[in-house]
């Protein structure tokens, strides 16, 4: 039966056969079908000859043969060479439906080289299997949860997988790439990670801010800041970035002390890029954060430097809003003087010269107030009546 089969190959790779190339492809799977695997593999290694991309189902088939054996292919020299062969015809003749054989051949033959040559055929072969590219995602996935945990893992196939992300450039890879750069691999693995990121489709802005909202507190500074300090993002986008965060880590109201701390240090680090881009549309946060602040520094929460902080964060943002909320406040600092509670002169000249930085002529009468009231030290009043001058103006 062998020499039957052996020659029906001779023959067929001579040409000796029905011109039509679809009888001689039936003939090859036929007999590949029907034969043992030294056979088997001279069947593919005669079909050289043919053209690959018509001969793709005979690979296919070949292919789902190995993974249907995976079991024998640690201790099966023919079976491994079967597969190799495979995936280099596959890949010669761009044949896509092999693309799920391709992934599980991948699984489940652990050997670098092959794994390697597997994620490169699929970045030119899985463009539109998304349930293949959402497989490589959890793989990439995996190796990063396995890396903080511990465990060592394959650097070369996970740069290899993340390469072929972003040759596939679905946006849905995104969380898996931008998690490669974030758990801190060798610089040929983060490097590789940054240039799939960039070639990935889909909106920036959209992306960042879906995946640092979709992060516990404790997870998100790692990526905001990644954001801010990379090149992913324009100017514009890390100011708008910066805004939806902190408008979104003031909405949570986590009960562990640990988690506060972390909300606390996403909140003032995102008040910082809107404060230093002058960011106006983040008034409504700017003004949300600073009344978060002034509880929490009441409450011996925070240091002062926050609060002077969020005071100047106020007097960035150059709005009606923002000078109403910080005249709100001195107002409220007067009535405490006025009764004599205890005053921060630092915390005083902090709200006047923001105010003053606002220029807005509706804080001229709580600034006149200040600078009349004889509680305060000189200075403080000296500075109001400067501030008044200038909103009067």
């Amino acid at each position: 039966m062998r020499r039957l089969i052996l020659a029906t190959v001779i023959v067929l790779a001579c040409g000796m056969t029905l011109p039509a190339q679809t009888d001689r492809l039936e003939t090859f799977q036929a007999s590949f079908a029907s034969s043992n695997l030294q056979t088997k593999l001279e069947i593919l290694r005669a079909a050289d000859s043919e053209d690959p991309a018509a001969f793709g189902p005979l690979y296919g088939q070949a292919l789902s043969y190995v993974v249907s054996n995976a079991e024998d292919l640690v201790a099966e020299q023919l079976l491994r060479e079967i597969a190799l062969v495979s995936v280099n015809r596959i890949q010669a003749g761009a044949y896509a439906p092999a693309v799920n054989d391709l992934w599980r051949l991948f699984r489940l033959y652990d050997e670098t080289s092959a794994r390697i040559q597997i994620a490169s055929v699929l970045g030119e072969l899985a463009g539109d299997s998304q349930q293949t590219i959402g497989y490589m995602n959890q793989w990439v996935q995996t190796q990063n949860n396995l890396t903080r945990a511990g465990t060592r893992v394959d650097l070369q196939v996970l740069t290899a997988v993340t390469e072929t992300l972003g040759t596939l450039a679905s946006a849905s890879s995104f969380p898996a790439v931008v998690d490669v750069i974030l758990v801190q691999y060798p610089d040929f693995v983060t490097d590789t990670a940054r240039t799939a990121l960039n070639a990935l489709d889909g909106v920036p802005l959209d992306m960042a801010s879906e995946y640092v909202l979709a992060q516990d507190v404790q997870d998100r500074y790692a990526p905001f800041d990644f954001f801010m300090t990379s090149d992913y993002l324009t100017e514009a986008d890390k100011l708008e970035l910066a805004r939806v965060t902190l408008g979104d880590t003031l909405r949570l109201r986590p009960q562990e002390l640990e988690t506060q701390e972390e909300a606390r240090r996403i909140r003032f680090a995102a008040a910082t890029v809107v404060r230093n881009g002058t960011y106006g549309e983040a008034t409504g946060v700017a003004i949300r954060h600073f009344n978060e602040t002034v509880l929490e520094y009441d409450r011996g929460l925070i240091a002062k430097t926050r609060l002077l902080e969020a005071i100047a964060t106020l007097g960035a943002m150059d709005t009606d809003a923002a000078a109403a909320r910080l005249t709100e406040y001195l107002e409220l600092l007067n009535t405490y003087t006025e009764i004599d509670r205890p005053y921060d002169t630092q915390i005083m000249l902090a709200t006047i010269a923001n105010l003053q930085l606002l220029d807005r002529p509706a804080s001229y009468n709580a600034l006149f107030s200040t600078s009349i009231l004889e509680n305060y030290p000189r200075r403080v009043t000296d500075a109001a009546r400067q501030a008044m001058q200038s909103v009067a103006q």
